[in-house]
């Protein structure tokens, strides 16, 4: 799970305990987490959640996730979709309510969907086993497809006609979830809290109220954990040299860069690259 963005092609996985760093993982594929057990705390986007027994979890390329703890009982079947596998359904399906998604990650289906993701899961665990790499990546695209339709039909069944399933978005929490989107969109602009309340149309007192009441966190130290969690990738994951970062984000030198970093995570960006290289 800790290089879950190595993968490449579709996998399934079955996860018992976690043991991750206590620290933000941005995530470049869809990964979809089935609870069959147990229960597992994380941050999503800076909200807390915890996922229980027959939960689904829906995390979104792009999406920065923290895993705090798990139970020990915990259990779950992860689907990992590498965006390669899933983006030519994109262009033809409406892939789950995308906003709903974003609202609200972990969701407890009604009994009937239950059963058919629980009967789903267990053909593609048989599947995996009988099947190679490739042709398992054509196996879990088709389920995907199959699974959107379902999905969208819950939907609309149970979301749009105002089930009790749906939560209530107050205002701050819609504006937290549009500061964090907007995070995704400009990380690489801007560092700065003006920036964000500006095109939020809110003042930096106020963003930063939000951010502390919905997730505990200010807004400056969510922007720079934002930043952080993407340069770590960059570092693990691409060969771009140290000054091609710096300009990619907007840092005024390679220095300002290099300071940066090392305050954020306690090493520069060099150390950090050869203490990834020696895992």
């Amino acid at each position: 799970m800790k290089r879950i963005n190595d993968i490449t092609h579709a996998r399934l996985l079955k996860m018992d305990s976690i043991t991750l760093p206590n620290e933000p993982l941005r995530f470049r594929n869809l990964v979809l987490v089935f609870c069959d057990a147990g229960e597992l705390t994380f941050e999503l986007n800076y909200t807390s959640y915890t996922l229980k027994e027959n939960g689904f979890l829906i995390i979104t390329p792009l999406d920065i996730v923290t895993f705090e703890k798990s139970s020990a009982d915990y259990s779950s079947i992860v689907l990992v979709l590498p965006s390669e596998s899933f983006s030519p359904i994109l262009k033809d399906i409406n892939l789950l309510n995308f906003k709903y998604i974003k609202q609200s990650p972990v969701i407890y289906l009604h009994s009937e969907y239950l059963a058919l993701y629980k009967q789903i899961l267990s053909t593609l665990w048989q599947l995996k086993e009988l099947v190679g790499e490739d042709e398992f990546d054509k196996i879990a695209s088709l389920q995907i497809s199959s699974l959107s339709v379902v999905q969208q039909d819950y939907y609309n069944k149970y979301i749009a006609n105002n089930d009790n399933s749906y939560e209530y978005i107050p205002r701050k929490k819609e504006l937290f979830r549009i500061f964090i989107n907007k995070l995704v969109e400009a990380h690489t602009v801007s560092r700065e809290v003006l920036f964000y309340a500006n095109e939020l149309g809110v003042s930096s007192g106020y963003l930063n109220e939000v951010c502390n009441e919905v997730s505990g966190h200010s807004a400056k130290a969510i922007i720079d954990s934002a930043v952080t969690a993407r340069l770590k990738y960059e570092l693990s994951y691409t060969t771009k040299n140290i000054q091609e970062l710096a300009d990619d984000f907007n840092f005024p030198s390679q220095s300002y860069f290099t300071r940066y970093y090392k305050r954020m995570t306690g090493l520069t960006p060099s150390e950090f690259r050869k203490e990834r290289a020696m895992k």
